[in-house]
């Protein structure tokens, strides 16, 4: 779950257009009873309890209406199991959420600490609950991603053809242990698992970014999800995007920002080709949630 700036209720009336269509890989819904009571202190210290009745009244229909505004087709929201951090923000719950709308996709994520095999709950959130992937925070849940009890759920996101995206760099969350957030923790994985898709969200911000462009060198299963990186600085931080422009997706990390449309609006001003821009904003992230177009 990430925090957000700002009276977040006032999201919602936004008025952007855009001809093509956008996909947003990084969305967080959640209501209050999802979260630790040190996240909602931290939240309403920074933003104010009108930000948590805003979550405690969004609905599907809500979120669609304010995507429309912003001229995003579809969003994908995560679940979460971060309790010593955040919270928890059960895959049923995103999942029952994406349910009432085509225009949302939900991506699960599987609980350590219930004692359950990981593989069992990743084929539970893809077959039965309909996730399109896995999303895991290890600074938030304190464990190495490449920790042997969640190989099986890594084995059964490549069988099945379903991504997996993480929690990378820093966070200034309560609780947070950034030494699991590192991206060349994710090389062993991408190494020992070649068919897998492995997404390293905000790139390792802001310490290791050199890092997980390098990983995307070295990996071909490897994308990078831009959310939560400065989006002006993206040619200085990674001086090869446009030679790997089919390893770039767009997230926002809405509601961490006020405006989904303007965050796009900053991306379509950068020095890059069309291309390159509409594979960001659209083709990649389409390309493996096998949505096609």
């Amino acid at each position: 779950m990430t925090a957000a700036p700002g009276p977040i209720a006032g999201h919602l009336t936004d008025r952007e257009t855009f001809i093509v269509p956008i996909l947003d890989m990084h969305v967080h819904v959640g209501k209050r009873e999802h979260l630790t009571p040190q996240f909602m202190e931290y939240f309403a210290s920074e933003w104010g309890t009108e930000g948590l009745d805003f979550l405690d009244s969004l609905t599907p229909e809500s979120l669609a209406a304010f995507l429309d505004t912003q001229g995003v087709d579809k969003a994908v929201l995560l679940a979460e199991y971060s309790p010593k951090t955040t919270g928890i923000i059960p895959s049923e719950f995103i999942a029952g959420f994406c349910r009432r709308t085509d225009r949302l996709i939900p991506f699960g994520s599987i609980d350590l600490d219930s004692g359950e095999n990981p593989g069992i709950q990743t084929e539970r959130c893809v077959n039965e609950l309909g996730c399109r992937g896995l999303k895991l925070f290890p600074p938030y849940g304190h464990y190495y991603p490449d920790d042997p009890r969640i190989l099986p759920a890594y084995e059964v996101c490549r069988d099945l053809g379903v991504p997996v995206m993480f929690h990378t760099g820093t966070s200034l969350f309560p609780g947070s242990r950034i030494k699991f957030g590192h991206p060349l923790l994710l090389d062993d994985i991408a190494d020992e698992f070649l068919d897998l898709t492995i997404i390293i969200c905000h790139a390792g911000r802001p310490f290791w970014y050199a890092e997980s462009e390098w990983m995307l060198r070295r990996h071909q299963n490897v994308m990078i999800d831009i959310s939560g990186i400065p989006v002006r600085q993206l040619p200085r931080i990674f001086p090869k995007l446009e030679l790997l422009s089919d390893r770039f997706i767009f997230g926002s990390d809405w509601p961490n920002i006020p405006s989904i449309a303007g965050h796009v609006e900053k991306i379509r001003q950068l020095p890059f080709s069309g291309p390159t821009i509409d594979r960001i904003l659209w083709e990649n992230a389409a390309r493996v949630l096998n949505l096609g177009g």
